[in-house]
């Protein structure tokens, strides 16, 4: 009787022969990898699905792709790479918080996951409409409701960081004359009745705080005199909607449930001023992964995404062939850093993977000179 093949991949199965080096000057990442060993490459010719000849014998397809599942560890380190690989020397991004409201729950939480994401897509439809040049990172994150009318039950929400929006000055620092940026989108108020709605809330919605209500008439002047140009503000693009208001108003018509607190605290956005910060919303936000919940095993299709991807502004991308001194030379050092950053021993055998300043690690890649004898 023929027997099925087994093939487990064997993680040590790494040499340190042919090390490659890879980087973004403008970006933070890097990483060395080597060659496999002639055992694993044996074993993957001989043993895999994708080298199996006679793999119809068994009833099996050639490398078949499987389902997504929740958010897993490989999907988080591809995340992490990709965003790494984001030029540092770009306009910062806003970050943004999209949540839904308690009129949409679903109990099946594929169907409720995959109706959020096709809201998702239609907002970034009408981004792109609205500004062609925007792009940027999408996650999804599920958790349990802390209010409302279903305390408890799970409730996806997204993350987006979005780039290519348009800036303009909003204010000066006192004391430091440093100035505060604010992303715009070019679309007037007549489009999509911004001030209508807000009509609409102060007629029918009651604020439970004083401080609420203002911060709302504020924010409802501010835009009313944008529209109608009066007091400087129809000059240049002091015209345009706020990033703000815009995701305000296009997420409450995209889930389209009439709920006025949604309006009001459905979509949040934050203009992130330094690099550290997009770090830190990466990894308290955008890069939890799923492991110790259900959701691994919950088919509701990709949790993390990348949407208009052309214009993203990708760092260059320095593919370098290393001599093997040279490689676990970098290998080593590379470690050093990881475990000063971390606190505890790392052990890497085959290969490396580091955010970091690329520039403090550049004299390693260089080509050593030549030997004069």
């Amino acid at each position: 009787m023929l027997k099925k093949p087994v093939f487990v991949e064997n993680k040590h199965d790494y040499s340190c022969r042919k090390p490659v080096g890879r980087f973004t000057p403008d970006g933070r990442f890097l990483s060395v990898k080597y060659s496999r060993s002639q055992q694993a490459e044996w074993n993957t010719e001989h043993f895999s699905k994708s080298y199996w000849k006679d793999a119809e014998v068994f009833g099996e397809e050639k490398s078949v792709r499987g389902v997504c599942k929740g958010f897993s560890f490989g999907s988080r380190r591809r995340m992490l790479d990709r965003l790494n690989q984001v030029s540092v020397g770009a306009d910062l991004p806003d970050f943004v918080t999209s949540t839904l409201p308690d009129n949409c729950f679903d109990d099946d939480v594929a169907r409720f996951g995959k109706t959020a994401k096709l809201h998702l897509s239609v907002l970034q439809k009408r981004l792109a409409r609205a500004c062609a040049s925007s792009c940027g990172f999408w996650r999804i994150e599920w958790k349990a409701r802390k209010s409302g009318q279903h305390i408890g039950k799970l409730f996806p929400h997204f993350h987006l960081l979005v780039w290519g929006l348009p800036q303009r000055v909003v204010s000066r620092e006192w004391g430091t004359g440093v100035e505060v940026f604010e992303s715009f989108v070019p679309v007037r108020d007549a489009q999509l009745k911004f001030d209508l709605l807000c009509d609409h809330v102060s007629a029918e919605h009651k604020f439970e705080k004083p401080g609420a209500s203002r911060r709302f008439e504020t924010r409802r002047a501010i835009n009313y005199l944008r529209s109608v140009k009066r007091g400087g503000f129809g000059e240049g693009d002091r015209q345009w909607m706020s990033f703000s208001d815009w995701m305000a108003m296009s997420w409450y018509h995209v889930v389209g449930t009439g709920n006025l607190d949604h309006f009001l605290a459905g979509c949040r956005v934050e203009k992130l001023r330094s690099w550290g910060g997009v770090v830190s919303y990466c990894a308290k936000y955008m890069t939890k992964d799923d492991s110790e919940t259900f959701l691994q095993d919950v088919a509701f299709g990709r949790s993390w995404g990348i949407f208009n991807r052309a214009f993203i502004p990708w760092a260059k991308m320095i593919e370098l062939p290393l001599s093997e001194d040279a490689g676990i030379r970098l290998r080593r050092v590379m470690r050093r850093y990881l475990e000063h950053k971390r606190g505890h021993r790392v052990q890497r055998h085959w290969g490396m993977t580091i955010y970091c300043d690329v520039r403090q690690f550049t004299r390693f890649l260089a080509r050593p000179p030549d030997d004069p004898f």
